[in-house]
């Protein structure tokens, strides 16, 4: 995720109309913010289930080949895992350590912290998460797993749509259940 600040840096850099107009720009950004390009820079990241996911992978490792980046490829993940990924790998190794940047890792920290909150709540219903045939789907599907259930002081969980091996599918035909039915889109 960049900075709010930051998104006009990447709109120029997409709009540069040359390769020489693309450098100087970087150059140019890199220089009215006083980034040392010399540091090394580490860059995490994943991708949806989109159609067009392998194609932009593959330009941002050129990318980031071209800019002498480290780069740490997470693989499929939400927007919430690769932000937990990122701070894991960033303060592994310090006194402010965050968890282990794995799937795993991810998976064990959410479901502690949410033993610890329903820790005295005894929960009743049921919760419906339409994963719109999204990453989320998979992946919810696997955080469930480490989960308690209802009868553990849990939640009791259906997922819909989570059909990822068809990307067309990605939004498509999204329920709509009756009011007394808590649905969540992920």
């Amino acid at each position: 995720m960049l900075e709010t600040a930051w998104e006009k840096y990447a709109t120029d850099l997409a709009n540069a109309m040359s390769e020489a107009a693309l450098v100087a720009k970087y150059n140019e950004i890199a220089a009215d913010n006083k980034i040392d390009l010399t540091a090394p820079a580490n860059i995490v990241f994943a991708r949806d289930t989109r159609a067009s996911g392998s194609r932009l992978v593959e330009c941002l490792t050129a990318a980031l080949d071209a800019t002498n980046c480290k780069a740490t490829d997470m693989k499929l993940a939400t927007t919430p895992q690769l932000h937990y990924y990122t701070r894991a790998i960033n303060t592994k190794g310090t006194p402010e350590e965050y968890g282990e940047a794995s799937e795993k890792g991810y998976y064990e920290k959410l479901s502690t912290a949410f033993k610890q909150v329903m820790e005295h709540v005894k929960t009743k219903g049921h919760l419906t998460v339409d994963c719109a045939n999204g990453v989320g789907g998979p992946k919810l599907r696997e955080l469930v797993k480490y989960l308690p259930g209802q009868s553990q002081r849990g939640i009791d969980i259906t997922i819909i749509n989570d059909d990822v091996h068809k990307p067309d599918n990605l939004n498509h035909q999204v329920c709509s259940l009756p009011c007394s039915t808590l649905l969540v889109r992920c």
